[in-house]
């Protein structure tokens, strides 16, 4: 049963601890040679050594390659069959091959070849135990010691392989547990973002509604608010607002106006001219829209609480209602600024005529710098035709 995939990449990294684990045992053991005089198995040492330092170079330069496990475990299957006959009776050398069972079920991930692995091994001590029975090749250990090891062996073998299956269907299991629990997670982002669009949605259109509110109030169509967001999406567009702002520009601007539901029937529909004291009230309508919006920690309100603040404030400082100028002036105040402007004039009001496109061309002409931001102001005259073309398509 193979490993996840996860389990894989963590192997390869084992790997090379385990080569690093085996130099530094090696260096040991040439110490260790050296001092008691066993040339033959300082040799052999250093041969494994030099053999280990080239693999883990090679492991480095060709990361990917799947064959360095088994060109290891051939190494240390080679290295242990060599203490049969350099090994050293009094020292117990050959005890050091009970590892080789563990090592191949740490490095091979398929249950046949780790079986292939540790059998083969087997296999070859087995061989070495007849040897010995017979008294052949000249072997340093007697048959019962081999015999020892080939059970040892064997049993270690055993159960390594057992513990092998169980750790492989544990990280399988591991890996379906992931995969049931990424799922999961994903349908739960998915239902949530789709509950948060249908939100927005939902938004969006009750700030559009209470718009049209406002405005039927004052004997206007709900179309104007619905044109004023249009402008004022196009408009921030045009000065490379990032998306986001665009769209909560579109979203916050149809309650520009909303301040309205508080002035006076009598003051908000009158079709003259108002005086001093009337006029005086009407402004009230921008800091009475701020008040109303600003105490809400929603962004959407929180830009229609300045928008609905600052729309009628003048780039020279003498709008209301708190005189501001210039950049004191939120950007957008003097995004809808213009796009409220521009359709209040484009069509009639109780109080004035619909205007002519030569007309309002002409007025944005000479209050480019006086009453609207000179930049926004030239960028709406630069695309005058477009803006003419939302009016159209939203009327």
């Amino acid at each position: 049963m193979p490993f996840s995939e996860k389990f894989q990449k963590t192997a390869v990294i084992n790997f090379r601890i385990l080569m690093l684990v085996n130099l530094i045992f090696l260096v040991l053991a040439l110490f260790a040679n050296f001092w008691l005089e066993r040339w033959a198995l300082l040799i052999i040492h250093a041969i494994t050594g030099l053999a280990f330092l080239m693999l883990y170079g090679m492991s480095n330069l060709r990361p990917n390659y799947q064959g360095y496990p088994r060109i290891y475990l051939a190494i240390m299957a080679a290295y242990f069959y060599s203490f049969f006959w350099y090994g050293h009776i009094d020292t117990y050398d050959l005890i050091w091959l009970l590892l080789f069972p563990p090592l191949v079920a740490f490095l091979i991930e398929k249950d046949r070849e780790l079986i292939l692995w540790q059998g083969g091994f087997i296999l070859g001590v087995f061989i070495f135990f007849i040897a010995a029975m017979q008294d052949v090749w000249g072997l340093v250990y007697p048959p019962m010691l081999i015999g020892a090891v080939l059970f040892s062996n064997s049993f270690i073998s055993v159960l390594s392989w057992f513990n092998h299956r169980y750790k492989a269907r544990f990280y399988a299991a591991q890996e379906a547990f992931q995969n049931v629990l990424e799922q999961r997670v994903e349908q739960a982002t998915q239902t949530i973002r789709k509950l948060n669009d249908e939100l927005e949605v939902s938004q969006r259109d009750v700030v559009m509604r209470l718009g049209e509110i406002c405005e039927v109030r004052s004997k206007e169509t709900g179309q104007h608010v619905q044109r004023v967001s249009e402008y004022s999406r196009r408009l921030a567009e045009l000065i490379n607002l990032p998306e986001d702002e665009v769209q909560l520009i579109q979203d916050a601007s149809p309650l520009h106006d909303v301040g309205k539901v508080a002035i006076p029937d009598n003051i908000l529909n009158k079709p003259g001219r108002y005086d001093e004291r009337e006029y005086s009230i009407m402004k009230e309508h921008a800091n009475i829209g701020y008040k109303l919006l600003n105490s809400s920690p929603q962004p959407l309100l929180q830009a229609a609480a300045i928008i609905a603040r600052d729309h009628h404030e003048w780039w020279n400082g003498k709008g209301y209602p708190n005189h501001k100028a210039q950049e004191n002036i939120h950007i957008y105040g003097r995004i809808v600024a213009i796009a409220d402007v521009f359709d209040a004039l484009s069509f009639e009001r109780i109080y004035k005529p619909a205007w002519s496109d030569d007309k309002i061309l002409a007025l944005f002409n000479e209050q480019c710098g006086v009453q609207f931001d000179p930049r926004l102001c030239q960028l709406f005259l630069d695309h005058y035709d477009e803006f003419i073309a939302l009016r159209k398509k939203f009327c």
